[in-house]
């Protein structure tokens, strides 16, 4: 038994990993890394806090988080399922940290001016950041990154800026150019890198 815990163990801690560099950006994470039928994010955070496994624990909650507070409330939840009290309101709290710093970052990156970053292109609307044209792209990426609030937090996940049109990328914003798109990606991996510092202190695991 010692063994296959130690080799359970690898599993688990490689799809909830401790550090930054193990999210990766093609790499089975959180509850989907189980064989059979996916576990609930719920069961997957019982289970760690049961047993104590204080490493994946800041990525359990993550996962369960994402979801946002339907998920971890649902009444319908089978028992394993259920959170404690103290495990929720760990949760929640960590969801309201993660999401208050989700929007404001992703707000300054996304409607900054473009600072040492010029357009690549003259009909780019940042370049005339104040214009109708211009709102309407940035307020378009930026509900595209962060998601509607009844889904919890997106904040380590890689945004996608561009979408295929029926054979061509373009970037989720109209008009927007790749120097804009490349600045808000290279903005958005610094953004991830500061929420991953986060997570033991929002959701109460350090101390």
């Amino acid at each position: 038994m010692p063994a296959i815990r130690s080799q359970l163990l690898e599993v688990v801690r490689d799809a909830y990993p401790e550090t930054f560099g193990g999210l990766g950006p093609s790499k089975p994470l959180g509850e989907s890394v189980f064989s059979g039928q996916t576990p609930h994010p719920n069961e997957v955070l019982n289970l760690f806090v049961q047993q104590n496994l204080t490493s994946a624990l800041p990525m359990a909650y993550y996962m369960a988080t994402r979801r946002g507070p339907n998920s971890l409330m649902d009444r319908h939840l089978p028992r394993n399922a259920t959170l404690s009290p103290e495990t929720l309101q760990s949760a929640i709290t960590g969801l309201m940290a993660l999401r208050e710093m989700e929007l404001k970052e992703t707000h300054d990156l996304i409607f900054d001016s473009n600072g040492s970053h010029p357009c690549s292109t003259s009909n780019c609307p940042s370049r005339t950041p104040t214009s109708l044209a211009a709102s309407a792209a940035y307020h378009k990426v930026f509900e595209h990154v962060v998601g509607p609030p009844r889904l919890g937090t997106k904040a380590l996940q890689v945004p996608e800026f561009y979408e295929d049109c029926g054979g061509e990328l373009q970037c989720v914003g109209p008009g927007i150019c790749g120097s804009c798109v490349e600045r808000w990606e290279s903005g958005h991996a610094e953004l991830r890198k500061k929420v991953w510092a986060m997570l033991p202190d929002v959701f109460g695991l350090k101390g």
